[in-house]
């Protein structure tokens, strides 16, 4: 097990192509970020000029579901970045997102630490402010990211679906360019079914060594970090409602449990603390959930 991002570095910002409006102004940012020929428009307020051209271009995330589609799996298929940024990004992400992923695409820039502006219309220039508002909110502290995988990652499409289905599967790993020993497992990427390499990879890690599990819920995406004192526990739910009733169970004895949620309170109930591992359940996940775990 081994950290190698420090998550929550930076918070992620709006980069706008438009003048000043109420209701950009309405949604309570400290600061925008714009293009160079907006910034005659916008003296006197607080506006960074930004090439967007510098920038790392990114896909909104999101979910699809595509239930009239035939396919192997019935599960929504969660669009997300997490496999980008663990590749790593060069300098800061472009997200240029659709109506209603605004507040996703910070949060999720936020748990995997990433620096990232989001380009978004009107209708989410407030979500956006309510999300960033609330990241500001969370215990400070940078924790190193944990994983027990070890990816050698070769660069191919194929690598980039394999990375994916185990981020899917909350199967937490961290990008290596040789097996690295501290890890529980080293894999290589496999063509074919991503399914099944994530499935296989599960089975030679084993369900006891993970550091992290989640049950009830197949578009919610956890990271984990923490040092010897102190865990946290990001969860992103893709989906464009609120989920019902997930269960989270972590390796080690962690006592004390506060939960944090996007939009509303949330508390940590059924809480069972081992030896072994520590499990809670989280009656909602909103958009982005943040656990945070201490020894007492």
């Amino acid at each position: 097990m081994t950290g190698v991002l420090l998550l929550a570095a930076a918070l992620p910002g709006l980069f706008v192509d438009a003048d000043p409006s109420p209701a950009l102004l309405g949604a309570q940012l400290d600061c925008v970020n714009i293009p160079a020929a907006r910034a005659e428009a916008w003296k006197g307020q607080c506006a960074t000029v930004v090439d967007p051209a510098a920038l790392t271009k990114l896909p909104s995330p999101g979910v699809r579901y595509r239930m009239n589609e035939a396919r192997a799996s019935s599960a929504p298929w969660v669009d997300s970045n997490g496999a980008r940024y663990a590749r790593g990004i060069k300098g800061t992400a472009l997200i240029a997102v659709g109506d209603g992923n605004a507040a996703l695409a910070a949060a999720e820039a936020h748990a995997f630490g990433a620096g990232a502006l989001v380009t978004a219309g009107p209708k989410d220039w407030k979500a956006f402010g309510e999300m960033r508002k609330f990241l500001v909110t969370l215990p400070g502290g940078e924790l190193p990211a944990l994983a027990n995988i070890g990816f050698l990652d070769d660069g191919s499409p194929a690598a980039h679906e394999n990375m994916i289905l185990l981020l899917r599967r909350n199967l937490l790993f961290r990008v290596v360019t040789t097996p690295d020993a501290k890890l529980d497992v080293n894999v290589k990427p496999k063509s074919g079914d991503p399914n099944a390499v994530a499935y296989e990879v599960r089975q030679k890690l084993t369900d006891n060594k993970r550091l992290l599990r989640l049950y009830g819920s197949e578009v919610v995406l956890a990271r984990l970090s923490g040092n010897a004192t102190r865990r946290r526990v990001a969860l992103l739910n893709y989906g464009n409602r609120t989920v019902e009733g997930v269960r989270v169970r972590i390796l080690g004895r962690w006592p004390k449990v506060t939960a944090y949620a996007f939009g509303e309170k949330v508390e940590a109930v059924d809480v069972v603390v081992e030896a072994a591992a520590t499990e809670f359940s989280l009656p909602r996940v909103t958009a982005y959930v943040v656990v945070e775990l201490t020894t007492k």
